[in-house]
């Protein structure tokens, strides 16, 4: 299965405000810019698995990322769904192209919502930042087995057939020689996994229910996600944060044990502080 190469849209991508509907979601690719970055967001029900949620990052004119995407179930008898199969009934950004958007799905007794915020490092830093809270309520009257997994699949530096991945006390981290991308999340994941690309996404869309195998390093063209499991009472909401920093490598050769060390001590410190197409066939 190959990648192919996505064609990058431009920040004058057109932004608009979708209010209460009752259909399914339709196709919409909304522009966040801000600084020395820049990422697109798929909203809409795309025809390919591979086509939605966030579809590119781009640093200071390089792509870093290929696909990041949030994946449902409900029970545990049936399969995955990524949310923007369920109704777009709200979508809102300030201005075309600021740096942050809503986007809430409603699905049969529940609602999902995604909050990004980009934040751009300054020109030639090779630094930036994406934090994203997404918020499950139970709209119903019944308790729900709610299934939440978050996909990413980054191509560091454009090109994912040179990355290391790891997955260690909820902290994520892919690099290659130039590029270090660290994911930090809140609550404690129930499952994770770290996988060759496509064993994750054909788990996703295999209609089959999908447990996460707790496995945690790869080297070359990978692909990593994170799964909570949780009952939903009626009424409530589950909150869940991401936080993830891409910033260069300090030194080329750089072992996995030094990186994990480094983005303990630097890039933790600032999550701390911070309160974060393309076809596959």
């Amino acid at each position: 299965m190959l990648k192919k190469q996505f064609l990058f849209l431009t920040t004058a991508t057109a932004i608009f405000t979708v209010g209460t509907i009752q259909q399914s979601a339709q196709a919409a690719v909304l522009a966040l810019n801000d600084d020395n970055s820049t990422a697109a967001f798929e909203a809409g029900d795309a025809s390919n698995p591979g086509n939605s949620g966030l579809i590119f990052w781009t640093v200071d004119n390089t792509n870093h990322l290929f696909q990041n995407q949030y994946w449902y179930r409900i029970g545990s008898t049936n399969g995955e769904s990524a949310i923007n199969s369920l109704n777009l009934i709200g979508l809102t950004q300030n201005h075309a192209a600021s740096n942050q958007l809503t986007a809430t799905y409603g699905g049969n007794g529940f609602e999902i919502a995604l909050n990004f915020k980009l934040d751009g490092g300054t020109s030639g830093s090779r630094t930036a930042s994406l934090f994203e809270n997404i918020q499950v309520k139970n709209t119903g009257s019944d308790n729900l087995d709610f299934h939440l997994f978050k996909y990413t699949d980054f191509d560091l530096t454009d090109n994912g057939g040179d990355d290391t991945t790891n997955i260690n006390n909820g902290i994520a981290k892919q690099f290659d020689d130039f590029t270090l991308a660290t994911q930090v999340i809140a609550p404690t994941a129930s499952h994770y996994q770290v996988a060759a690309f496509p064993d994750i996404l054909n788990a996703l869309t295999d209609n089959l229910p999908t447990t996460l195998t707790n496995f945690s390093t790869v080297t070359g063209e990978s692909s990593y996600a994170f799964q909570w499991d949780f009952a939903l009472e009626s009424e409530k909401t589950v909150s869940i944060t991401n936080s993830t920093f891409l910033q260069p490598v300090p030194e080329p050769t750089m072992t996995l044990g030094c990186l994990i060390g480094f983005a303990g001590l630097g890039i933790f410190s600032r999550f701390r502080h911070s309160h974060n197409r393309a076809v596959k066939s």
